[in-house]
């Protein structure tokens, strides 16, 4: 989960910022209208949309089921729902690391490797579309280095991944981009 600099309260071992944890503590304290301590599940949606959060229907399906597992009813506590938006969070954070790695297929794909991921990619390649292609001023062989690749082999899929995913996420996603407009001779 991304940190801020804000003090950190634990609900068994979550990591939400204090200020999300008092936003879903007033949110859900007017939400108990009859102050008895409890929502029902069918007010998550609710709870989630005053936060700031908005799942889809599928995965607010999801959340209900899971806060109806742990509770054991339909009805949930405020410690339950930290818990909730947690797992939201974590369910948000698996499906953007899902997509980057359908996005490092797919540009693998188009830079010469196969979608069942073997095959390679051409350094050569990659150097071109970098530095000709793009005129980009991307040091390619710091970023081999970075990634532990040897940079006189030709790329397979899991070392393609090691060099994107070596600088995080963010250049990944923008090598990606890069890569995927180029096209493969």
């Amino acid at each position: 989960m991304k940190k801020t600099g804000a003090r950190r309260d634990s609900f068994q071992g979550l990591d939400l910022a204090q200020e999300e944890i008092d936003s879903m503590r007033e949110q859900f304290h007017i939400l108990d209208r009859n102050k008895t301590g409890y929502l029902n599940t069918l007010d998550l949606g609710s709870l989630f949309d005053h936060v700031g959060e908005y799942p889809s229907k599928e995965k607010l399906a999801q959340l209900i089921a899971w806060v109806e597992e742990k509770s054991g009813s339909k009805r949930f506590d405020f410690n339950l729902a930290v818990r909730a938006w947690s797992h939201l969070k974590e369910m948000n954070l698996k499906d953007e690391e899902d997509e980057i790695d359908v996005d490092i297929l797919n540009t693998f794909v188009a830079m010469g490797g196969n979608i069942d991921k073997s095959g390679v990619v051409k350094k050569q390649k990659l150097v071109e579309i970098i530095r000709d292609q793009f005129g980009l001023t991307i040091d390619i062989e710091t970023m081999f280095e970075e990634a532990g690749i040897d940079v006189d082999d030709d790329l397979n899929f899991y070392d393609f991944t090691c060099l994107l995913e070596s600088g995080g996420s963010q250049r990944a996603s923008r090598i990606c981009s890069i890569f995927s407009q180029a096209s493969v001779a």
